[in-house]
């Protein structure tokens, strides 16, 4: 008998795999509209399976993994934190397998004391959303909905050929902020030096080998906010996170900085960015996803989003997309 533990709170893990049947699926809502068929696609793991004898064990907390660990032969995490004295009760383990880019999360000094190898799997959709958020920087720097809309209307006949577009900046020398710096925020960071822009971050632990690679600073939860011209979001969602950045947060924003969210739309207190982006306390916002999703009709944000001097860009949780196979191997041997 071959025991394998899933830890997995987001659902990536089990994506294209289905346990039983179609409805099990864990992005079955979501998977449907866009391709009818790619659910039933998904084999059924006992088909992946057929010819071992496994026990597939999906856990959703710390005290679940801890009950199951000495029977687990595998392993598979997916931004969960594992502390080093559960992974040491693995006797039995032959292999972690962590679903992104690196190990983080792994105690990898444990794993390699045990023996244990881990392996790293990165999605190809990291480096989309990391993309997608800087569409969204870019577009508000450029001013691009104003220059667009100067052409549509034909504006640009009134005015002298090359004349300026109020609000342009140039990201030279401009700060950016990365509130986590996980898989997505880290091509952030390496984009931003190439615009010879100075990157802040915070996260829950500090990376000193990233720091001195991508040219990072860490800083504190206060300062990140007080001092980034853009504020890029790239925390998890969980219980501890949700409502994380608050009204106390968005206040402590200079006047002119540019709010992206690319992660999870509960991190944010969304009235109150709402309401200072109506007040014009913020310089604007990019935001790909919502405190409700779908976003409602009627959303505030919709408003703000059609009024251009509100310099606020929504998109329908669609940083994610990209073509072609969602991850490729990448080994970390203990």
């Amino acid at each position: 008998m071959i025991r394998i533990g899933v830890w997995d709170n987001i659902g990536n893990v089990l994506l294209g795999v289905r346990l039983r049947g179609q409805m099990d699926h864990p992005w079955h809502d979501r998977l449907l509209p866009d391709d009818p068929a790619a659910v039933e696609a998904a084999p059924l793991f006992d088909e992946l399976f057929a010819d071992y004898e496994v026990n597939l064990q999906e856990v959703k907390t710390l005290a679940q993994l801890e009950a199951t660990m000495p029977e687990l032969d595998y392993l598979v995490v997916h931004k969960e934190r594992l502390p080093p004295q559960v992974l040491a009760q693995g006797k039995k383990l032959r292999l972690i397998q962590h679903l992104g880019l690196d190990y983080r999360g792994v105690p990898i000094e444990t794993a390699r004391a045990m023996g244990v190898p881990v392996c790293a799997t990165p999605l190809v959709n990291y480096n989309a959303v990391a993309e997608h958020a800087w569409a969204l920087l870019l577009t508000h720097y450029k001013q691009m909905p104003l220059q667009r809309q100067n052409m549509e209307q034909r504006r640009y006949l009134g005015q002298p050929w090359g004349a300026t577009v109020p609000k342009v900046r140039l990201l030279q020398d401009d700060t950016l902020g990365l509130l986590g710096l996980g898989e997505i925020a880290r091509p952030m960071a390496r984009v931003a030096r190439a615009f010879q822009m100075k990157v802040l971050y915070w996260d829950k632990v500090r990376f000193p080998e990233l720091e001195a690679r991508d040219q990072v600073e860490y800083v504190e939860w206060d300062e990140l906010f007080r001092r980034a011209d853009v504020l890029s979001v790239h925390l998890p969602l969980f219980p501890a996170t949700e409502g994380i950045i608050g009204a106390r947060e968005i206040g402590l924003m200079q006047p002119h900085a540019f709010f992206i969210n690319t992660a999870r739309g509960k991190l944010m207190d969304q009235a109150a960015l709402v309401a200072a982006l109506q007040a014009r306390r913020l310089g604007g916002a990019g935001l790909d996803v919502f405190a409700v999703e779908p976003l409602p009709a009627n959303d505030p944000l919709h408003t703000l989003h059609e009024d251009l001097s509100a310099n606020v860009t929504l998109t329908s949780h669609s940083a994610w997309q990209a073509p072609g196979p969602g991850c490729a191997t990448h080994w970390r041997s203990g």
